[in-house]
């Protein structure tokens, strides 16, 4: 009955967001895509296709005020151009129908994406936007953690639906928004909520360590070992860390189950461990289905095909999943869709890096905004990078708001240098930018608005 109270809440005050400004249907789309709030509560509501009313609430709106999709930065057209060559795989496909569906899907996140990079565009909108998308996540890993915690090292095989069903999924979908949680944590303007998203982190590792997945433990490792390279204060970072180690050791409990199960990463072939193995199997299909069809065979039309091209037997079973995000493109986009997510991949890294170099010359307020908010995002699409070999997941939402948050921060910080060096020739400020860069903390110290003085009220409403 509370959830179901909470539940009527919180849609309640999402939909009068989305109704107010063009922003708040952004948080709300957000925020219902990635917390699955119907999969939360005890009662059946998927009949009123709330996930479509979400978008629709969100898209029209914006459309009709005259908020229209960003098509000029690199990850829009390389985003579009991924979305162009998957209409073109769907001629292969044998399974139209599922063909089709996933091309649906991945044309509203595109457009959604799109218009993510246009709205989002102040330092304050920006840290609003991680801290939702974020938290949607990191509540459900929190509780999992606690659970974890409290019951001795149990293992939790279910998750909390949707694109995050499985373990390997749920896990590595909360290796990317840790660093997020910590970004927005570090830029948040409300100091009980930065409080409240600091203590939540040990127990969103926590929840990546309930799964038992040998993904989201890569993903999650590489991550932060590459997030504490990043840091200014490296040394500092890393006994920090290590002290936390150190006192997880001591007093969270680890099951031999879940150590006996990391170790089958280094010896898979030994053990026999059937699922590893299984893995290499789906690759090499999947690298022989792009070698018939190397314009793909349409989108989730892996499994359709799998039976035709595999070459065991069915050892492994049948209808299967490639299980890599690098394979499933390769297989349903074809040589030229996989070079294109690559692309995305690839470059939405480079600007991470250059954000940051780009941040130096900027005032220590500013300078400390895209330092936080960069890393986090470097650290995010490695944690993706690593664990998304392990899992099919090219089309999952988060991918899609990563570019998107990527780009937005890419022009925020163009916009930044503009404003702080208005002779350089090298980048000019957006009509729509900030006047005021300034990060949350800074403008709620100083009462300074992040839209700029003069277009506050106007483009809050947008």
């Amino acid at each position: 009955m509370l959830r179901t109270i909470a539940f009527i809440l919180a849609m309640t005050v999402g939909i009068s967001a989305a109704v107010w400004t063009r922003f708040g249907g952004l948080l709300f789309y957000l925020w219902f895509s990635l917390f699955r709030p119907q999969d939360w509560v005890w009662i059946d509501v998927e009949a009123f296709r709330l996930s479509l009313f979400a978008g629709a609430l969100f898209v029209l709106p914006s459309l009709l005020s005259g908020v229209w999709p960003n098509l000029t930065h690199p990850i829009s057209i390389g985003s579009i151009l991924f979305l162009a060559n998957a209409l073109v795989a769907q001629t292969n496909a044998i399974d139209p129908a599922t063909g089709w569906f996933w091309l649906d899907f991945l044309f509203r996140q595109v457009l959604v994406s799109l218009l993510f990079i246009s709205i989002v565009n102040t330092p304050r909108r920006y840290t609003v936007a991680i801290a939702v998308i974020a938290c949607s996540l990191a509540f459900h890993a929190s509780k999992f953690g606690a659970g974890y915690l409290l019951g001795g090292g149990v293992r939790y095989d279910t998750n909390i639906g949707g694109a995050f069903g499985s373990t390997n999924e749920f896990s590595l979908a909360v290796s990317r928004v840790l660093f997020l949680l910590i970004a927005a944590a570090q830029n948040i303007a409300v100091p009980w909520v930065s409080l409240g998203m600091f203590f939540s982190v040990p127990f969103t590792v926590l929840g990546i360590i309930s799964t038992f997945s040998r993904g989201g433990f890569l993903a999650v490792a590489c991550a932060t070992t590459l997030f504490l390279v990043l840091q200014r204060r490296r040394a500092l970072a890393m006994a920090a860390v290590g002290v936390a180690a150190v006192v997880a050791y001591l007093l969270v409990p680890v099951p031999d189950s879940y150590v006996n199960r990391l170790n089958t990463i280094t010896t898979y072939e030994e053990v026999g461990d059937r699922s590893a193995l299984g893995r290499l199997h789906f690759w090499r299909v999947a690298t022989l289905m792009a070698a018939a069809e190397p314009m793909g065979v349409g989108l989730r039309n892996f499994e359709a095909n799998y039976d035709r091209f595999d070459f065991s037997g069915g050892q492994y079973g049948t209808s299967r999943s490639s299980h890599s995000v690098y394979f499933q493109v390769l297989a349903e986009t074809g040589y030229i869709g996989a070079a294109i997510f690559l692309w995305l991949l690839g470059y939405a890294f480079w600007i991470t890096l250059r954000v940051r170099r780009r941040a130096g010359s900027l005032p220590p307020e500013a300078r400390r905004f895209f330092f936080t908010t960069s890393n986090a995002l470097a650290a995010s699409l490695v944690a993706f990078a690593i664990g998304g070999a392990f899992a099919a997941e090219a089309l999952n939402e988060l991918n899609w708001f990563t570019f998107a948050l990527v780009a937005c921060l890419d022009r925020i910080s163009r916009d930044a240098v503009a404003a702080a060096n208005p002779s350089s020739p090298v980048v000019q400020p957006a009509k729509s930018s900030p006047a005021d860069w300034r990060p949350a903390k800074i403008a709620a110290q100083t009462g300074t608005s992040l839209a700029g003085p003069r277009v506050a009220r106007a483009s809050y409403r947008r």
